[in-house]
C-alpha cells in the first residue's frame, strides 16, 4: 500500500494491497435492522474497506456495504479508528478475485495506490 502513515517503518503486512481512494467514493452501510448510514470510502482492497462514517458499529457486527461503482457486498466490522470503520469483505476466491478486477480497472481510470 502506498499510504502508510499510520506505519512509518513500512511493516504493514495487510493480505492485500490497500487502494487510497483520491476522491470520496460514496457507499451506504445497512445495518441488520435495515437503516441505512451514509459513508465515504477512504481506501480499499480486496479484502476490506476504511469507511468514513459517523456512526457507531460495534466489532463483528455484519453490514451490507454498497460502494458507489463497485455495487454491494457483505461485509463484517473488523476495526473502528477516529472517523470511521474498517470492513472485512465476506467473499470467496472468485468474488475476491472480481473486486480486485475492479479496482485494477478504477486505479487505470484515474484513481491512487499501487498493485
Amino acid at each position: 500500500m502506498s499510504d502508510l502513515k499510520g506505519d512509518p517503518h513500512g511493516t504493514d503486512h495487510r493480505r492485500h494491497p490497500r487502494f487510497t481512494v483520491e476522491e470520496k467514493l460514496r457507499a451506504v452501510l445497512t445495518r441488520p435492522d435495515g437503516t441505512e448510514i451514509e459513508a465515504a470510502v477512504r481506501d480499499v482492497s480486496a479484502g476490506g474497506a476504511a469507511l468514513i462514517v459517523g456512526s457507531n458499529f460495534h466489532n463483528e457486527t455484519f453490514v451490507d456495504l454498497h460502494m458507489e461503482g463497485f455495487g454491494r457486498v457483505n461485509a463484517r466490522v473488523a476495526r473502528q479508528f477516529r472517523e470511521g470503520i474498517g470492513v472485512e469483505f465476506n467473499l470467496n476466491e472468485k468474488e475476491r478475485a472480481e473486486i480486485k478486477e475492479e479496482l485494477i480497472k478504477f486505479r487505470k481510470a484515474g484513481g491512487r495506490g499501487r498493485y
